[in-house]
């Protein structure tokens, strides 16, 4: 991928902190697969913290 490597991921999550400070958010949760390592290590770098927590999702079945 042309952007990988480039900063573009760092510098969108870092605005969209610093927005959703400057508008008064108290906290932002974020949401990854286990597999994407590498975008679980820039959020922990950028401040974000692992909590344990479990994802349940109810899918209707006409929409399988």
């Amino acid at each position: 991928m042309a952007a990988r490597g480039r900063g573009i991921a760092r510098a969108l999550l870092e605005a969209m902190v610093a927005r959703a400070q400057a508008v008064g958010v108290r906290s932002l949760d974020l949401t990854s697969r286990p597999s994407r390592e590498t975008a679980i290590r820039l959020y922990e770098a950028s401040g974000f913290v692992r909590r344990d927590s479990v994802l349940f999702r109810y899918q209707s079945i006409d929409s399988r």
